[in-house]
């Protein structure tokens, strides 16, 4: 039973641990296809979106692998659930964006 918590803890930290890299890197890259005001472009858009479909299916599959974790580990299963949910905000926050360019010129 401990293996199998150990194995899912690992699984979680791997994931979220590429999923960190991959949003540093994206983060330090510059933003060539940028159009005047503050638009995306066509092209950075549907990078983006290819972008959100793989961050939903890393918390997917922490969710999942969440699920193994015992209740003896709380403090470090709440954890998880905290940073699943911060991930889930952040896409949230991500789609709103990406579905209303308007809107973003508004805020800037």
């Amino acid at each position: 039973m401990r293996m199998s918590a150990a194995l899912a803890v690992l699984c979680l930290v791997v994931a979220l641990a590429h999923s960190q890299e991959a949003s540093k890197a994206q983060a330090h890259e510059p933003a060539p296809h940028r159009q005047a005001g503050g638009s995306v472009s066509a092209e950075d858009a549907q990078a983006l979106r290819t972008d959100l479909q793989r961050m939903k299916a890393l918390v997917q599959q922490m969710q999942t692998n969440l699920a193994f974790v015992t209740n003896t580990q709380g403090p470090l299963k709440h954890q998880f659930e905290l940073e699943i949910e911060m991930w889930q905000l952040q896409i949230t926050s991500m789609e709103r964006r990406l579905n209303n360019p308007a809107e973003n010129k508004m805020n800037q």
